[in-house]
């Protein structure tokens, strides 16, 4: 569940106050490098917004395996096609970096600079270009080294709240933790 800690980061960023986005969407292409030197890579897309006190992001795996994670507010459901299986979960505590990202995006809108955000025991480097984030760099808690790289990213664009609703499968199990 590391990968719900820097979901957070994007569902924090959008909610911002001063300079904030209020949407985003974008591919990606995320390499994991592990401690014994393994690497997997993972590409996709992703959408993001924030309505109000409510915030939405969207992630669709595309290889090497198909999944989906739909994160609504603290609320997870990721589906995973290959296992017929949705699985449920909430995250208790959102980290609270509303005032550096709001920070971050006033530097960032003369330059281009990186900046670092702490969550738990984690630190992310969130790269911009042209005021939008290209690149994100952490190390997480089991030592794997995590680069996301941004593609195509469009800002402040309308996106249908109805993309964020996940339709389970009747056919599939339901894992709630």
């Amino acid at each position: 569940m590391r990968f719900l800690a820097f979901l957070s980061i994007f569902i924090l960023f959008l909610n911002a106050d001063e300079g904030a986005f209020k949407s985003i969407s974008s591919s990606f292409a995320q390499i994991i490098k592990s401690a014994e030197n393994d690497t997997i890579k993972y590409s996709g897309n992703f959408q993001a917004m924030s309505e109000g006190s409510n915030n939405f992001a969207l992630w669709n795996y595309k290889t090497p395996i198909a999944k989906t994670i739909y994160f609504i507010n603290n609320d997870v459901i990721i589906l995973e096609p290959d296992l017929e299986q949705a699985v449920i979960t909430t995250i208790d505590e959102m980290p609270d970096i509303s005032r550096v990202l709001n920070e971050a995006l006033a530097a960032n809108k003369q330059t281009n600079k990186a900046i670092t955000v702490n969550i738990g025991e984690v630190d992310y480097t969130i790269s911009f270009q042209n005021g939008a984030p290209v690149k994100i760099a952490y190390t997480d808690t089991l030592d794997n080294k995590i680069e996301i790289f941004l593609q195509n990213t469009l800002l402040n664009i309308d996106i249908d709240k109805l993309t964020f609703r996940a339709n389970i499968p009747t056919n599939y199990d339901v894992v709630r933790y």
